[in-house]
This record gives C-alpha cells, sequence and structure tokens, in this order.
C-alpha cells in the first residue's frame, strides 16, 4: 500500500517533502490510507499528482517533463522514475491523459476510440498458460516468483551500494583529512606555503609518488632541507600610485581670485577701510534679518539700513566670496591627499632593504612638507583677498609650478619595490623545490603508513560485486518484462472487443443515467479487429456536450477494469477529476458508479459481504484515490463505502510550487462552500498570509462576491431586493464603504474590462483591511452566527484584541 510521496521536480511540484507538509495538528506524520479524498482547487496540482501515478501504470513518465524526479514510498519499500515498470501492483488511473490516449474521438471526430476487450468464452488450456506465468512472475507480498527474486536481487544490490560508498566515503575523509584537515593537513602546514592545497592536488601527488617510486625522507635529511628554509618569502608589494601636481592649476585659480576686480553698488568707507570690520558686518546681516533693533548693543536700527548693506555687499563680491571658499577647501582635499602618501611598512621589506627605504621616507615627508607650505601660500592669498574682497591684486605666480619632489621619492620607492619583489622570486624559486621534497615525502609515508592500495584494492573489489548485483538485476528486470509480454499475448487470445463495449454500454444505461448514448463495437473490414462508435440511437453521435464526453470517458474507464491486463487483479485506483464539466445530475450519476462498482464491499452469490482471512472486508480495489475541485462532488463522497482506514487531504499552491496536506476541519466536517469560502476570506485577513496563501488572496474578489451573494441572500431573501440593496442593507449607510465592496469584487472577479489590473500585483495590504471590514460588519450584526462560523474553520477571531 502506497503510504506518502516525495515529489523533488515534477510540474507544478518543485522540492516538496511528505514529512514536512502533511503533518497532524499534533505533529505526526499523515500517510495515505485504503480510500484517499484529495481536494483542490484548479491549478493546484491534482492532474500533476495523478501523472506520476500514470507514470508508473504506462511505463514512462510524460514527455513534456524535463528531468522528473520522485519517489513514492510503500509499506514494503519505494519506487523511483527510475523503477517504472517493475513495481509490481498494477495501478489504473482516470485522468484527462488517459482519456487523450484512449477517446481522441471526444475532441475530434477524426480520431478513434480505443478498442479493449474483456475475458471472452473459457480456454482451459490458455488459462492455464496465463496462471503458469502468472505463478512464474509472483509477487513481491507472497514471496514468490521471478518478482521476489527481482526486489531481493534489488536489495542485495542497495546493499552492496551502500557498502561501497561507505568505504568510498571513508576514503575521501582519509584523503580529506590529509589534504585540507585542521590540524595536520598539508593545506594549513606553513612548511609548505600552499593555502590552496586540496584533495585533488594530493592525489595528483600520490600518482607521482607511485609512479616516481618516491619514499619518504630520512629524518636527518628532512631536517636539513627544513633548515634551508629559514628566509620567509615576503609577499610582493603592489607599486605606488603616480603623483601629479595640482599647484599649477591651483596657482592660475588663485591669480584670477586675487586680480578679480569687483566694485560696491553704494560702498561704505568704513568698511572699505577695516577689513575686520567689513567681515564682522557681512557675518552679522543674516541675524538681523526683520529685527528693528541691534542684537549687540540693543539700539534702534535705521529702517534703511539692510538696503545700505546690499548695496554694499553686493551680487558680485558674494559670488566671489563663494569662489574662494570652494578653492580653500579644494586646498584643504589637496592637503588631504598629500597625507595620504607613503611607502609600504618597513615589516613589508627585506631587513638589507630597510635603511633605503627610510632615507627614501624621510625625503618623500619633506616633499609633503614643501608641497603644504606651497598650498599654506595659495590658501593665504585667498584668505587675504576674502579678508578685503574689494581689494584687487595683480600676480603672475604665487609659488613655483613643481611638486616639491614627491613623484621623485616615489619613483624611487618604487624603484625600491621593484628590487624587493624580485628578491622574492629569487628566494621562492630556490625553496619551491625544497617545499615540494618535503611534500612529496609527506605524501609517501602517508600512502605506506594508511595501506592506501589495500584500501583501493578493497573497494574495487566491493565495485566489482556492485557491478555484478547490478547485472543480475537487471537480466531480471528483463525476464520480467518478457513473462508480461507473454502474458499479454496468452490474454490476448481471450479478448473479446464486443464484450468490452458492452461493459461501457451497461454503465452508460444505468438506471440514473438518462442518456441515449452506447458504443458499438464493428469489425473492420478485412482485419481481426474491431472499432468502437459513439451512437446515438441508431446514428453514430457527433457534436458530444462537455458533459456527455465525460460521463462517456468515465463509463469508459470503468469498463477499462474489467479488461484482460486487470481482470482477477486488485488495483490501485486513481480517478482525478471526473466530473469537471457536469451538471449537478451527472455529479451525482458519477457519484452512484463510483460507490456501485468501485467503493461498495464485494459480496457472494448468497448476497452476503466477502471477509478475507482476517475477518475484514474485501473490496475491489486494493487503494483508492479520488481527486476533485467541485465541493459538490466532495459532500457526495462523504457518503461512499468507506474501509476502515480513510484519509483526507487538501492540494494548494503555495508560492511556486503545490503541496500536499491534511485537508483542514472545516472541509471534513463541513459540506456547504460557504464555510470554505468564510475560510479563504478569513485567511486573508493578514496580509502576512500572502507569502504561504497567495492563492486566496489572488482569488480574493471571486471568493468575496460568491460569499456576500449566497450569505445576504439568506439573510434578506426578498426577490424584490438586489444584490447592490443587499449590500446596504447590511452593511448600513456607509455609500463610500458599498461602492468600494461592488468595486473590489468586480475589478477582481473580472479582467476584460479591467485589463492594466492584470499587469500590476495583488494589493495585499488592501485585501487584508477588506476581509477585516466584511468579518467586522458580520460581527456586530450578528455575534453569536459570526463565533459559529469561525467554530466552523476552527479558527480565532482576527477581530479580537
Amino acid at each position: 500500500m502506497i503510504e506518502k510521496l516525495d515529489i523533488s521536480n515534477f510540474g507544478s511540484f518543485d522540492g516538496f517533502r511528505w514529512d514536512t507538509d502533511v503533518r497532524e495538528p499534533h505533529g505526526a506524520v499523515g500517510r495515505f490510507k485504503k480510500l484517499n479524498i484529495l481536494f483542490g482547487r484548479n491549478y493546484s496540482g491534482k492532474t500533476t499528482l495523478s501523472r506520476i501515478f500514470r507514470s508508473f501504470e504506462v511505463g514512462q513518465t510524460p514527455s513534456r517533463y524535463d528531468n522528473p524526479s520522485f519517489q513514492i514510498k510503500t509499506a514494503n519499500g519505494q519506487w523511483t522514475q527510475a523503477q517504472l515498470n517493475v513495481q509490481g501492483a498494477p495501478i489504473r488511473v482516470y485522468n484527462k491523459d488517459f482519456v487523450e490516449a484512449n477517446l481522441t474521438f471526444l475532441r475530434d471526430d477524426q480520431g478513434h476510440i480505443q478498442p479493449f476487450a474483456v475475458l471472452g468464452a473459457q480456454n482451459n488450456e490458455v488459462e492455464q498458460e496465463i496462471e503458469k506465468v502468472k505463478t512464474q512472475l509472483g509477487s513481491k507480498e507472497s514471496d514468490t516468483g521471478l518478482r521476489a527474486a527481482f526486489f531481493k536481487k534489488q536489495t542485495e544490490e542497495s546493499n552492496a551500494q551502500t557498502i561501497v560508498t561507505r568505504k568510498t566515503e571513508a576514503l575521501n575523509k582519509k584523503l580529506f583529512d590529509k589534504a585540507n584537515g585542521k590540524p595536520g593537513g598539508i593545506k594549513h602546514n606553513t612548511l609548505y606555503s600552499n593555502p590552496y592545497y586540496d584533495v585533488r592536488n594530493l592525489n595528483a601527488d600520490i600518482a607521482h609518488v607511485q609512479s616516481h617510486q618516491i619514499a619518504a625522507l630520512d629524518e636527518a635529511v628532512r631536517i636539513e632541507k627544513i633548515s634551508l628554509l629559514t628566509e620567509k618569502p615576503l609577499n610582493d608589494i603592489s607599486p605606488l600610485a603616480a603623483f601629479a601636481s595640482s599647484i599649477a592649476a591651483l596657482n592660475k585659480r588663485v591669480v584670477a581670485i586675487a586680480g578679480e576686480k569687483i566694485q560696491p553698488s553704494a560702498p561704505l568707507q568704513d568698511l572699505l577701510n577695516s577689513a575686520v570690520l567689513a567681515n564682522w558686518v557681512r557675518d552679522g546681516r543674516p541675524l538681523h534679518v526683520n529685527r528693528d533693533c541691534c542684537a549687540f548693543c540693543r539700539q534702534p536700527l535705521p529702517a534703511d539700513l539692510t538696503e545700505t548693506l546690499n548695496n554694499h555687499f553686493n551680487e558680485e563680491s558674494e559670488k566671489l566670496q563663494a569662489k574662494i571658499q570652494r578653492f580653500l577647501q579644494d586646498c584643504e582635499s589637496e592637503r588631504t591627499r598629500i597625507h595620504a602618501l607613503g611607502l609600504p611598512e618597513r615589516d613589508r621589506f627585506y631587513s638589507s632593504f630597510h635603511a633605503k627605504r627610510d632615507q627614501i621616507e624621510e625625503m618623500l615627508s619633506a616633499a609633503k612638507a614643501g608641497y603644504e607650505r606651497a598650498l599654506d601660500e595659495l590658501s593665504k592669498v585667498a584668505r587675504e583677498r576674502s579678508d578685503n574682497i574689494f581689494s584687487a591684486h595683480e600676480l603672475t605666480e604665487v609659488v613655483p609650478d613643481s611638486d616639491s619632489g614627491i613623484g621623485a621619492a616615489l619613483d624611487k620607492g618604487n624603484e625600491l619595490i621593484r628590487q624587493s619583489n624580485e628578491h622574492t622570486a629569487r628566494i621562492g624559486a630556490s625553496q619551491k623545490q625544497l617545499r615540494d621534497e618535503l611534500r612529496l615525502s609527506e605524501v609517501a609515508a602517508f600512502v605506506a603508513d594508511s595501506g592506501l592500495d589495500e584500501v583501493k584494492a578493497d573497494i574495487e573489489q566491493d565495485r566489482q560485486n556492485l557491478e555484478a548485483l547490478t547485472k543480475e538485476r537487471e537480466e531480471l528486470e528483463a525476464e520480467g518484462k518478457k513473462l508480461r509480454a507473454a502474458l499479454e499475448s496468452l490474454q490476448a487470445q481471450l479478448r473479446d472487443e464486443k464484450r468490452g463495449a458492452e461493459r461501457v454500454n451497461r454503465y452508460l444505461g444505468h438506471s440514473l443515467g438518462g442518456t441515449s448514448l452506447r458504443l458499438k463495437a464493428e469489425e473492420e473490414e478485412g482485419k481481426a479487429t474491431y472499432r468502437f462508435r459513439i451512437m446515438r440511437g441508431e446514428q453514430e453521435a457527433f457534436n458530444l456536450s462537455e458533459g456527455e464526453c465525460s460521463l462517456v470517458a468515465f463509463c469508459y474507464y470503468l469498463a477499462r477494469l474489467d479488461d484482460v491486463q486487470t481482470h482477477g487483479t486488485k488495483p490501485i485506483i486513481y480517478i482525478d477529476d471526473p466530473i469537471s464539466s457536469l451538471d449537478s445530475n451527472h455529479i451525482f450519476f458519477i457519484f452512484t458508479l463510483i460507490e456501485s462498482f468501485i467503493a461498495k464491499r464485494l459480496v457472494g452469490s448468497d448476497g452476503t459481504e466477502l471477509k478475507d482471512a482476517a475477518g475484514k472486508p474485501v473490496y475491489r480495489y486494493e487503494q483508492l484515490f479520488i481527486s476533485t475541485h467541485n465541493l459538490d462532488f466532495l459532500k457526495y463522497l462523504k457518503r461512499l463505502t468507506t474501509p476502515e482506514q480513510v484519509e483526507r487531504f487538501l492540494v494548494s499552491r503555495k508560492a511556486e510550487s503545490s503541496s500536499i496536506s491534511l485537508m483542514p476541519k472545516y472541509l471534513k466536517s463541513y459540506i456547504t462552500e460557504l464555510n470554505y469560502l468564510f475560510a479563504e476570506i478569513h485567511t486573508c485577513t493578514d496580509d502576512a498570509n500572502s507569502a504561504a496563501s497567495y492563492h486566496s488572496f489572488y482569488n480574493f474578489g471571486n471568493n468575496l462576491r460568491k460569499f456576500l451573494e449566497a450569505f445576504l441572500f439568506f439573510k434578506y431573501p426578498s426577490g424584490t431586493v438586489n444584490n447592490d440593496k443587499r449590500l446596504q442593507l447590511f452593511f448600513g449607510d456607509d455609500v463610500g464603504a458599498v461602492a468600494f465592496l461592488s468595486r473590489l469584487t468586480n475589478e477582481h472577479s473580472h479582467l476584460e474590462e479591467y485589463v492594466d489590473r492584470g499587469m500590476v500585483p495583488i494589493d495585499c495590504a488592501e485585501i487584508a483591511r477588506t476581509a477585516k471590514f466584511v468579518l467586522g460588519a458580520m460581527k456586530a450584526k450578528d455575534p453569536e452566527q459570526y463565533q459559529h462560523f469561525l467554530s466552523s474553520i476552527n479558527a480565532g477571531d482576527p477581530l479580537a484584541a
């Protein structure tokens, strides 16, 4: 019996882990049972799930799925996408792929209906051969025949693979520890100075040691070689950046500043005579705006003072002041750049270079000081002009155009760096050979001490044993395919296509079906084969309605459960959404077919229920799965004859992947869509739920519209009241709120008139506010009913403080 499944990559499922998502409220992992009901909205992943089961039925995955990866876990082992032909248990799946493969006529008048046969007249000789082949095939459950031998060999192969993997991992760990391990790994041994050493390097060294028959060095020789590594090479030093002097450009700017001529519109002589007084007045001007007395002496200010000062400090003088401030800031930036110049630290040079390095550093320091003095002179001229803004001076140059020797000092520093790096290269070349010899000596000792050759030989022996077991398993699998082909050939001798069509008609003509459709088997002219036609009365039927297509397809599937391949077995049955386009009468008809011909317990010829050896009822199926998106059909499924073990699941879309979980209590316990819609609105009261339940937010407009239509109709059932009036009655005189609800339910339910809304993300915060508004109105109008709604979905009050 199938218990659970993991889906790493298949259709809408990506990284689904059963043990993570399928949990009871108390934390226990749920499992598939004898009967399993799955509910999910359209595009939630139900059909994708059915295709996994159908892959085991037909022996291959759908071609349009790239790199499928899934694992079905049973009570006796597991099946993967690599074992589609060997699971043993017959599986019969009804889904859209089944319909497309067998009933292309339903979507194309030029298509066909795949004929099938049930057992015909008795043929003892052929039946004895069939039983003989079945005995040869045997079963894993009864521990007989080829299937049992296959699974035993598969177990031996798996155990052998485990041994090879364990020993290989142990060897790889030993190699990793030697190459990368802390402490003791070659990578972390400063003697070898190789921080990038890894297992690949170690394997290359082992191959080199073995091919050149290198032995471990004598300890005295090893110590002598280590002593030759006394001088440790230093890391290379990057060259210093080139220096470009800015003195010339700054000279040009300050000469222009000093010589720029400006005149006040109405000069004040006292301010012209005293730069200190002028600066004091300039600084005080903004402090006396809108004041009528002096902030310093508290004396009244002349009414025309502001205009008088503005005429003295005109726009030209203010622009020049701003230009001077920018120049002074640039001088400070240049000073900062000069401060940052310097040689690398002494310990980055070899000791023999220290004196030269110090000499160059003194030269550089003196040059930097000269450069800074030049900057001081330039700044001084600018400040003097600032202090006496109306006094221009004709200058040609303030300081000589020079870098004060900085460039020369840096050039000498780069020459010293070049010499140091060359010294490093010479040391590295001589010491590299010593390090290689010492490292290879350690590798040779590791090979000898670890018995590496013996370990590899042992693993190789185990690998050969694994290959032999794999070959034996493949031979058993091939033999099994031959026997299954022989079985199908023998069963074909008992085929009766006419009875196959009659079996379909039996289901189509069920007393509750109410259809005039029937299947007719016609022998093809000149061939020993049949073709099936759909008849309406005596005429071939074309242009079937969607409901009729669904009925024919499902009745055809039921009849196939009695074909020669399935007869006499207890298959795993998977029925995916059989009522996607049916009306309520047909929905009940499909339910009665499932109940009458699949779900009911088997009875004997005397009408009493059959019992197995343990005294339990006998069913037609080994395990039954039924999935649907229709809440009415879900309601009927709760009336099915159920075995002792039943479980119900919810298939949903979470973010970018489908998921399976145990069905919530409200779906298990209640059969009305109103409870479900209330739960969807309740989910949307917290926009944080949008990450895990985005489909609820996306469908909010539809769900809210349907909920309010049903809920308010029962509250205000008068036929003279339309939906808009019911909204007004329930939500009161808040016209804006009613208009907002009408807009949201319409715009979020349709796109033909609101195409732009389909191009922007859903506003989850707005939806959360709306959901709370609706629940708040329900709580205010009828708190008792509101609490019962919450209880029906086993949820807390999102409006509680």
